[in-house]
């Protein structure tokens, strides 16, 4: 049924509008009583021969949503329905930002792929920050930090450490991107001394705080 009438439908229209359309009906649906429950039963898989122990953090099995579906973290209590053992949220920026002119996804039908050039299109961290809050639940969640397009790589620092700041009550783990090839000048911070020195900073505040996190690097 999917492939002869849903995908041929969701296809005629822009693909970040399907993304976004998504989305919506998979909150609509968990907002009826039981519809949780009845996703769990179906799509959860529980068996302690799926649990994986990485960087310290307990994940319940491999298989996690990564950075880039859930920018804003909406999505995350209704994505942990699913089964899925972690959500990394973001690509989030110190101040929002609309990301990169669209059309700016692009389906590959053959290669059953996605062409991402997003841009790092994002809420901003309070926003981010908020939604994750009051989340509740045992699902792993790690915040993907990048700095805003319009930032210099020579204050890039400042806007990593303040994701970092905005997010670290709320997240399990860290993901310093500077791999998009979508933001102008990002990969010159994959350059020895600019990546040593924002690594180090941000360690640095993490070492200070009563309990560190895990800091992984996208490169």
């Amino acid at each position: 049924m999917y492939k002869s009438i849903i995908r041929p439908i969701l296809f005629l229209f822009y693909a970040e509008d399907v993304h976004h359309f998504v989305g919506s009906c998979l909150r609509l649906f968990f907002s009826v009583p039981g519809s949780k429950w009845i996703a769990r039963k179906i799509f959860a898989v529980e068996d302690k021969r799926l649990e994986r122990e990485v960087f310290g953090l307990k994940f319940p099995n491999p298989v996690g949503i990564a950075a880039g579906f859930d920018k804003e973290a909406k999505m995350y209590a209704d994505l942990a329905q699913l089964g899925f053992g972690h959500i990394e949220i973001g690509t989030v920026t110190p101040k929002g930002q609309g990301g990169n002119p669209k059309p700016r996804l692009f389906r590959l039908p053959k290669d059953k792929a996605l062409i991402n050039r997003m841009g790092f299109n994002n809420f901003g961290v309070e926003e981010a920050a908020k939604n994750l809050t009051n989340r509740k639940g045992k699902t792993i969640i790690g915040g993907n930090l990048g700095k805003n397009t319009l930032t210099p790589n020579e204050k890039a620092v400042d806007d990593y450490v303040a994701v970092f700041d905005g997010l670290y009550d709320v997240v399990d783990y860290f993901v310093v991107n500077v791999s998009s090839p979508n933001t102008p000048n990002l990969r010159a911070l994959q350059d020895k001394e600019p990546l040593t020195e924002l690594l180090q900073t941000l360690q640095n505040k993490n070492l200070a705080k009563p309990k560190p996190k895990p800091i992984l690097l996208k490169i």
